[in-house]
């Protein structure tokens, strides 16, 4: 739905007597119940009062990220916006954005407007910015072809969520310390995850991967093997190692080049995201009145004046990312 529908005068299908109210108001007229009016201004501000402060952390990023577009030269063009909804549409094996409306977004209480305009749009611009800082060295390309086509590590893990501490890992430990690979399949079978399904058994590990802690493990470790408790993200985890798998010696480096510079930069420039609007958010000089939240070195002194200082009367300025 275009929400700015919202504000257009009264059709011109409406009684006489609504039509002349309507007519000497403009736009600032949204209803009339039994031909009182209720202005832009009393539903903008039960809006602030019920949704404001939730729906103003939203704005203001979205502000940030428009303001370091505009600096770049950078757009989202209409177009490009349908582009990624369609393929957005398309990765869930939908038929069109109706049924996207009806079955994703209806579920999240949003509209595929504010899809568009709060998180496609958004996406876009944080896209290209990132783009502009992300580079695929000859390096680059070299470690992905081994982690894709390189030698391998099969294992096993059982891990052991943070929550439940260091010491029902080592109880693990010490239970499985000599023992086997069948008595460490067993264990893993019956830990509270999905891991349990497959005993334990994970992707192969390749060079130059994500959990640096598990590779170096997996690849020091001799087959049938198991390390010592490995502290990672998630958790404790005790790796057991099965097998090394040879590399695949039948794929060059320069027959798969290109898709991995492909691949390479596209998972460059995901990582790169998050990083970049850190550091748009961090420099940012942000003054949320409604929540009262502002960088204390922007506090005005009393008595001075600076652009978008708050008068008495005035509204709180929409200053947002």
């Amino acid at each position: 739905m275009d929400l700015r529908g919202t504000y257009t005068q009264a059709p011109s299908t409406a009684p006489q007597s609504q039509r002349n109210v309507v007519s000497g108001l403009g736009t600032e007229v949204v209803a009339l119940v039994n031909n009182v009016p209720i202005t832009r201004e009393e539903l903008a501000n039960e809006l602030i009062t019920r949704k404001g402060r939730q729906f103003l952390e939203l704005l203001i990023n979205r502000r940030i990220i428009e303001q370091a577009a505009a600096k770049a030269n950078v757009t989202a063009t209409d177009r490009e916006v349908e582009e990624e909804l369609t393929e957005v549409i398309r990765s869930l094996k939908l038929k069109n954005a109706a049924e996207f409306e009806s079955t994703v977004l209806k579920q999240r209480n949003t509209t595929l407007f504010e899809y568009k305009e709060d998180v496609l749009r958004p996406a876009i611009l944080m896209r290209k910015l990132a783009e502009k800082r992300v580079q695929v060295t000859e390096e680059d390309l070299r470690k992905a072809f081994e982690a894709n086509y390189g030698e391998k590590v099969q294992c096993r893990i059982i891990l052991v969520p943070k929550s439940d501490g260091l010491g029902v890992a080592l109880k693990i430990y010490d239970k499985l310390k000599g023992k086997g690979i069948d008595e460490f399949i067993r264990e893993a079978s019956q830990q509270p995850s999905q891991l349990a399904a497959t005993g334990g058994k994970i992707r192969p590990i390749n060079r130059h991967s994500a959990v640096p802690e598990l590779e170096r493990a997996a690849f020091s470790l001799r087959d049938g093997e198991m390390s010592e408790i490995i502290e990672v993200q998630e958790g404790y985890v005790i790796l057991l190692r099965e097998k090394l798998i040879p590399a695949d010696t039948g794929i060059r480096f320069e027959d798969v080049r290109e898709q991995l510079r492909r691949e390479v930069y596209k998972r460059k420039v995901e990582a790169e995201i998050p990083l970049l609007f850190n550091e748009l958010r961090a420099s940012a000089v942000i003054n949320d009145f409604l929540n009262n939240r502002f960088d204390i070195k922007d506090v005005p002194l009393p008595g001075r004046n600076y652009p978008g200082a708050l008068a008495p009367s005035s509204s709180a300025p929409s200053s947002h990312p």
